[in-house]
């Protein structure tokens, strides 16, 4: 990717990506409701997948929307990365309205029709589907009931999102991962990518919708816009990140998240109570240590990624594909939408990944604990939990440390400092039992001393009575 001038505003990373299966999914019908409907178990086991494969990206926050499914998607990676979770207003899903309760199957030609137009794209109805390119109109709207004249339109739609974004931009994040919605995803994303030609627009819709725990990524910032980088696999030509870039984003986290644990220590120090110190620094400790962890095993997961990409593309050197005829084109058989061949690069290749370390806890949600997975990933990747005696396996990762890590290790610290603190306690009294003891002999062989001295003395006044008996005789 080429620089940035100077005066250009600091680009970020978004990684939306959509909550796992929910019961409102499960049963067809549509559900834009707030909270809306939980997740079922697969749908758990969606989420810890998803924190599995993208856990390593090492995000420097989580943000959920207001809906509950969301919340609980997010949970498991909260877990992994040791993360809050942020509910943001405005990500939440395109509301229904009229069509609210309605099958699933049949948005095309009600719920979304008008969310498409705000993407610049009309949808021919049955029976001959097809999808053409139109002039986006904002203005179109969804209907809030059967006649009704208002209802949700494009301008509401991007206000709120973008507003979303600049929050993420205004609290300094710069690769957050975004829990949100299917549609919410893709139709902004067609609305604002401004490298995304109306027939790639096309493909993806047709040939990559995004079902749960899919993600999108995009780059950019809210004052120049915004570019895709990759959705769900489908990597843009030109848009990733080289080597240099990947590490620079993992240095600046690392750097942010140890700026905070001295923030918070010299906070304490302000105090002047010494309990809050060393609380402070046995937690920023453990935090440093986690903060360190995390940073060794994204630019591991970064390597392998790259070493594997370098030997995938030798591969296609030493053996390229049939030259295709010049200037020829695929017809979508979905959408009967003509796109170029290169519109796309070939999805990365995916790799097997050791079971989800994140285990579903409570979240803002209530989310129950269930059993982890033996989930895919899009790379190998590598624990690098040990410190220096990390190991690579390209073919597969160890389980990493997980937030619950963190706080063993503030456990094991207080634990420690406490046994340090008896253990010095009881040392001083060891001492000051060996110093009595000490004193007491030393007490005991004065005694002793002077009762020889007394026993002469009294021989001494013995004999000097006989002797002046004698002389008087």
């Amino acid at each position: 990717m080429s620089a940035l001038p100077a005066w250009a505003a600091e680009n970020m990373t978004i990684t939306f990506i959509r909550h796992g299966q929910s019961y409102g999914n499960l049963s067809g019908l549509g559900d834009t409701s707030t909270p809306g409907p939980t997740l079922t178990d697969l749908g758990q086991q969606q989420a810890k997948d998803i924190a599995a494969k993208l856990g390593d990206r090492n995000f420097d926050a989580i943000y959920a929307s207001t809906m509950v499914r969301t919340q609980q998607t997010a949970v498991p990676m909260s877990q992994y990365l040791g993360l809050p979770i942020t509910v943001l207003p405005g990500i939440q899903e395109i509301e229904a309205g009229m069509y609210e309760g309605t099958p699933e199957r049949a948005a095309l030609f009600g719920y979304l029709t008008a969310p498409l137009a705000w993407a610049g794209l009309s949808v021919t109805p049955p029976p001959n589907v097809s999808f053409n390119p139109i002039t986006p109109n904002l203005d179109a709207f969804i209907p809030s009931a059967p006649g009704s004249t208002t209802g949700l339109n494009g301008h509401q739609f991007e206000d709120r999102v973008n507003g979303a974004l600049q929050t993420i931009y205004d609290n300094g994040d710069r690769n957050a991962a975004v829990f949100s919605h299917g549609g919410t995803i893709m139709i902004w994303t067609m609305m604002n990518a401004k490298n995304l030609s109306v027939e790639q627009k096309i493909m993806l819709f047709t040939q990559h919708p995004l079902s749960n725990t899919n993600y999108v990524v995009v780059e950019g910032n809210p004052e120049d816009g915004w570019n895709l980088v990759n959705w769900n696999g489908v990597e843009i030509a030109g848009m990733q990140k080289g080597p240099i870039e990947q590490v620079l984003t993992q240095v600046r986290t690392l750097s942010r998240q140890l700026g905070g644990v001295v923030q918070d220590v010299a906070t304490a120090f302000k105090t002047g109570d010494v309990g809050k110190i060393l609380t402070a620094i046995n937690h920023g400790a453990a935090d440093a240590l986690f903060s360190t962890t995390k940073f060794a095993r994204a630019i591991n997961a970064q390597v392998i990624g790259g070493v594997t990409t370098a030997i995938d593309n030798l591969q296609k050197k030493l053996n390229p594909p049939a030259p295709a005829s010049a200037g020829a084109k695929t017809t979508d058989p979905a959408s009967g939408a003509v796109v170029s061949p290169a519109a796309f690069s070939a999805p990365a290749p995916v790799a097997a990944k050791a079971p989800a370390v994140a285990q579903a806890g409570d979240s803002p949600a209530k989310v129950g604990d269930t059993q982890a997975a033996d989930p895919k990933s899009d790379q190998a990747k590598a624990d690098t939990a040990k410190g220096d005696d990390v190991k690579a396996d390209a073919n597969a990762k160890a389980d990493g440390p997980t937030k619950a890590d963190a706080a063993k290790a503030k456990a094991e610290a207080k634990k420690a400092a406490a046994e340090a603190k008896k253990a010095a306690a009881k040392a001083k009294a060891e001492e000051k039992k060996a110093a009595a003891k000490a004193d007491a002999k030393k007490a005991a062989a004065e005694e002793k001393k002077a009762a020889a001295k007394a026993d002469t003395a009294t021989a001494h006044a013995t004999a000097g009575s006989g002797a002046g008996a004698g002389s008087t005789d």
